[in-house]
């Protein structure tokens, strides 16, 4: 049974039983904030989210509390809940965590990775340059993702993955909040190609250490980036 609703942000959703209303309200919103479709600091307003599913307003209640939770959400009493603000102090503390995470699920996945794994990186890593041949950044930033999805997958530690899933959900908000993306393909593209050779050659710490040094590679270039809008 399905029933279709909107809401207020001009797009469709289709209600799916039985996942729970709480599930599918919480999943919506978060792509919705983390793809900068409701802005920093705008209000989530219950009465329009209820009217746009007909439901109760406790389910949305609980949505609230768990992207509360999660850190995308401020839910101020009397006054309502509205999308956290992304700062600066955001993004000096989380590049530096995600950096040291993601170097040791890299030393872990170069340890436990499969064939498969590597099959799946070397396709995203030639359609990563495929997109940056033809200047597609779309294209390259989901191909870049899926190649780091296989990365982490392949470190068999799903505490692990769990972080850095959270993690890397924030930096692309923190993307879609400050419009930053990096175009510099053909570092990326070669560090990539590094990053599967040693994959491949199973040389954890020069994996780890590239890793690592990658995502600070992108901190550093971040805040070059915001300095400029300063």
């Amino acid at each position: 049974m399905k029933k279709p609703t909107t809401l207020p942000l001009g797009e469709e959703l289709t209600i799916e039983y039985p996942v729970s209303l709480v599930e599918q309200i919480t999943k919506f919103l978060t792509t919705a904030i983390l793809e900068g479709k409701l802005e920093n600091g705008q209000p989530l307003v219950e009465s329009e989210i209820q009217r746009r599913f007909g439901i109760s307003r406790s389910p949305i209640r609980e949505s609230f509390r768990i992207l509360e939770q999660n850190g995308l959400v401020v839910i101020i009493p009397r006054k309502g809940t509205f999308v956290r603000k992304i700062t600066r102090k955001d993004i000096e503390e989380h590049f530096p965590i995600r950096a040291m995470l993601e170097g040791y699920a890299a030393r872990l996945a170069a340890l436990f990775a499969g064939p498969e794994d590597i099959s799946r990186m070397e396709l995203a890593l030639s359609l990563m340059i495929k997109a940056a041949k033809e200047n597609d950044s779309m294209a390259y930033f989901k191909k870049h993702s899926e190649f780091h999805d296989v990365l982490i997958s392949a470190c068999k530690n799903d505490t692990l993955i769990a972080i850095l899933d959270h993690l890397r959900r924030h930096a692309i908000w923190f993307r879609f909040t400050y419009l930053w993306h990096q175009r510099n393909y053909d570092y990326s593209v070669r560090v990539h190609t590094q990053i599967l050779d040693l994959m491949i050659k199973k040389d954890a710490d020069q994996l780890e250490s590239l890793v690592k040094e990658h995502t600070l590679v992108g901190f550093q270039d971040f805040l070059k980036f915001l300095d400029s809008k300063t």
